[in-house]
């Protein structure tokens, strides 16, 4: 019984160890310099969707994609500070990430210009859409709108504000030519918009060291094969 108790802790710290490998958390930063600017961090995760009926989906020629293009993760919390001058905002904690809604696949009417990722977020007064995920290689063309290479797509992150705001902050890619990376940012309060620009906002996230991707991706194998080769063995007495 003993042993068994043993193994069974020895798993469950396995598979908590292969939870904390699977998260890891990136920094990021935004400006129009103009008086709108946030910075802080972000905790991501590999992210599942259903595989897209087009294995080369988010290539040249083979977009839009139905589903969340290959290479993305999704964005689980959130911290740091907003300042939005015009609008009396300085310095306002980030409070969290705002969940997303599943919704069917692509509708033919409005295809292409639906979140790619299957996940839709209406936002009041602002821009249509949040999809949270995070791109560290740069988002892929996973829409009609034909840039690229931002770490957030054009539908973006959104995420709630001390005082009852809500920000979107998407990614205009290569708007302004080959290797030229820009943002847009849009504030609501829930009722109005307060301030919507589109590209021209510079935005930044370090990607993290090889090993910590590394270790992210290989998390959930290692507490899985373990919680298998626990599984095998014959239990002790």
């Amino acid at each position: 019984m003993k042993t068994r108790i043993l193994a069974a802790g020895a798993a469950v710290a396995a598979l908590t160890l292969g939870f904390q490998a699977n998260a890891a958390v990136v920094g990021f930063g935004f400006n129009n310099g103009g008086g709108v600017a946030g910075h802080g961090f972000l905790t991501i995760a590999p992210n599942v969707a259903p595989a897209d009926p087009d294995p080369a989906c988010g290539t040249a020629g083979h977009n839009p994609c139905r589903t969340d293009p290959p290479g993305a993760f999704m964005i689980t919390g959130i911290s740091g500070l907003f300042t939005d001058a015009a609008d009396g905002i300085f310095d306002a904690a980030i409070t969290g990430i705002v969940p997303t809604s599943p919704t069917n696949e692509r509708d033919p009417v409005f295809d292409p210009l639906v979140p790619s990722s299957l996940l839709y977020l209406a936002f009041p007064g602002g821009p249509p859409s949040s999809n949270n995920l995070y791109f560290p290689d740069g988002s892929p063309i996973d829409c009609a709108f034909p840039y690229a290479g931002t770490f957030v797509d054009v539908f973006g992150m959104a995420f709630t504000v001390a005082g009852g705001y809500t920000v979107n902050l998407w990614g205009d890619g290569d708007l302004f030519g080959p290797g030229t990376k820009t943002y847009g940012v849009g504030v609501t309060d829930g009722e109005k918009e307060l301030f919507y620009q589109f590209a021209g906002v510079n935005g930044t996230s370090p990607t993290p060291e090889p090993a910590v991707w590394t270790l992210m991706l290989g998390g959930f194998g290692l507490a899985g094969a373990s919680l298998r080769r626990r599984r095998k063995s014959p239990a002790a007495a």
